[in-house]
């Protein structure tokens, strides 16, 4: 009878802390997601505001007719 009560209470234990560690993911993930979508919007904005150097400027050259 001792052996069921302590079988008992580590099982409960252990599903115990596996729904701890399953809420505790969760909260981490949906964390992961909210700061990705602020970095997002951050190189959105600074996309818009810094010029881009890599860009080739286009010359319009006026060709001479021979």
């Amino acid at each position: 009878m001792e052996s069921k009560l302590i079988v008992g209470i580590i099982a409960s234990i252990i599903i115990g802390l596996t729904s701890w560690n399953l809420k505790e993911t969760y909260e981490i993930s949906k964390s992961i997601v909210l700061l990705k979508e602020k970095v997002s919007q951050i190189e959105k904005t600074l996309d818009t505001k810094t010029p881009n150097k890599n860009k080739k400027k286009k010359k319009n050259k006026k060709k001479k007719n021979k």
